[in-house]
């Protein structure tokens, strides 16, 4: 056997033919075998060769000590380690195998990365966009990376690593797991169904709801029933909320708040009955009514029947949009979200109580003297006596005949209860007097017609 002529330094390649706990011994083609201790095989060392290096295996080393007594050959593996190392490197670069690596640096275009005793840049266009966004917390964790560069110049290595490959996948296995979920998810969501969501987006005229997997739209028209300008004024992002299913088309789910709430109106009926008296305010004028605001979005209508028992009442001149009045419920009718209400209901009717009528002769309370005649009150209703109504004869100014507080006697010569209007003639009183008299004079004179002459002044005797 030819001997290979060996110094300190050099670089031998020999076959293992002992392992031990602690030391391997190699062939290396010499006058005596070489060997390595473990504190010279690895760095760290490793615990023992049992189970990593079997006999038969070729190893490089460098001969680090040769001594003739006793014959060795010292052996170390650590300066060929950081090229071995290179080599493993670049067999990844060509297997695309992925491996973990330690952060060292946090640099302006990327990451340095300690694998193998060499370092890996790794730019941040290769770097999942989530770990370039907290970049800087990143020093001294371990990435799992790819290495697809490994190449040397000289002296100079250039070894770059990626985890493109890596959050692809991992984006596309998340995107396959969510969509899969999703679609789990969607075949238990039902039209009519009420879950629990979060407030994940608000834009101006709609707020994404967030479940488990999936998202609905809840419109501003569903929010509530009383008109909104902006989502925001009501939600909030991350607000949890109870919504309801109201259409299920493909993947798309349209939700309703206000489905869930009862309506102004049912609110309204649930604390209001028929006869109660409310308090409202004027929201519209119409030609048949007035529409009433008696609460927040619920209106109902005072027909201008209802305004008065008087039907020359004035009522819709008198009272301006805003202003507050007091009514009666007269009708409601929840399926139609219609409310009738009345003000007469809760004025008192003078006129159920009078029960004179045309040709009737009553005593009247004079209320009120002019020029042109006079208001009185007969069974508590005004009534009107003209001033043409007064006397039998032409008389000047009614003041100077009659005052307030006089009481009158007259005939009843118009009462319409309709238009609450009557009518009454003092005059006819007289005139009827006085005609009574003249025909009693003229029966007096046919009974005397064959009287004689002192018949005639005896009976006028007896009447004075």
């Amino acid at each position: 056997m030819e001997f290979k002529v060996l110094k300190v330094g050099q670089i031998v390649e020999g076959t293992v033919i002992k392992v031990e706990e602690n030391t391997i011994w190699l062939d290396v083609q010499y006058s005596t075998e070489g060997k390595i201790h473990l504190d010279n095989y690895d760095k760290p060392a490793p615990d023992t060769y049992f189970g990593l290096v079997k006999v038969g295996q070729k190893i490089k080393a460098k001969v680090q000590k040769m001594t003739d007594e006793p014959a060795q050959i010292l052996l170390s593996r650590l300066p060929l380690l950081i090229e071995e190392k290179f080599e493993k490197i670049q067999e990844l670069a060509k297997t695309g195998e992925i491996v973990k690596a330690k952060v060292r640096q946090v640099l302006d275009k990327g990451l340095v990365l300690y694998y193998l005793e060499n370092e890996i840049f790794l730019p941040y266009s290769l770097l999942d966009y989530d770990l370039v966004k907290d970049k800087e917390s990143l020093k001294g964790k371990v990435l799992e990376i790819q290495i697809v560069e490994a190449t040397q110049k000289g002296r100079s290595k250039r070894i770059v690593a990626s985890r493109k490959a890596i959050f692809e996948r991992e984006r596309q296995e998340a995107y396959e797991k969510r969509i899969e979920q999703r679609s789990l998810e969607l075949e238990n969501i039902n039209t009519g169904d009420v879950i629990k969501g979060t407030v994940d987006k608000i834009e101006p005229h709609a707020a994404t709801i967030r479940f488990d997997h999936v998202v609905g739209l809840l419109r501003i028209s569903q929010v509530s029933h009383h008109r909104i300008d902006k989502i925001d004024d009501v939600l909030t992002l991350g607000q949890e909320v109870t919504v309801k299913v109201i259409k299920k088309e493909g993947n798309r789910l349209d939700l309703s708040i206000k489905a869930l709430q009862k309506t102004p109106h049912e609110i309204f009926f649930d604390q209001h009955k028929v006869s109660e008296t409310i308090k409202g305010k004027v929201f519209q004028k119409l030609p048949f009514g007035i529409i009433v605001e008696v609460e927040h979005d619920v209106r109902g209508l005072l027909h201008r029947n209802e305004f008065s028992w008087n039907p020359n009442d004035n009522f819709e001149n008198y009272v301006k949009i805003g202003d507050e009045i007091e009514l009666s419920i007269i009708s409601i009718d929840p399926k139609k979200e219609k409310i009738a209400l009345s003000r007469k209901a809760l004025l008192d009717n003078p006129w159920k109580n009078v029960t004179v009528k045309r040709g009737d002769i009553v005593k009247a309370n004079v209320k009120e003297v002019s020029k042109e005649g006079l208001v009185v009150e007969v069974n508590g209703v005004d009534a009107q006596i003209p001033a043409n109504e007064l006397s039998n004869e032409k008389i000047g100014k009614p003041e100077d005949y009659f005052a307030v507080g006089d009481e009158v006697e007259a005939v009843i010569i118009e009462a319409n209860r309709d238009t609450w209007s009557m009518k009454l003639s003092i005059r006819r009183i007289l005139e009827q007097a006085e005609r009574a008299s003249f025909e009693q004079y003229l029966a007096d004179e046919e009974d005397d017609s064959n009287a004689t002459l002192g018949d005639l002044f005896k009976k006028e005797l007896n009447k004075k």
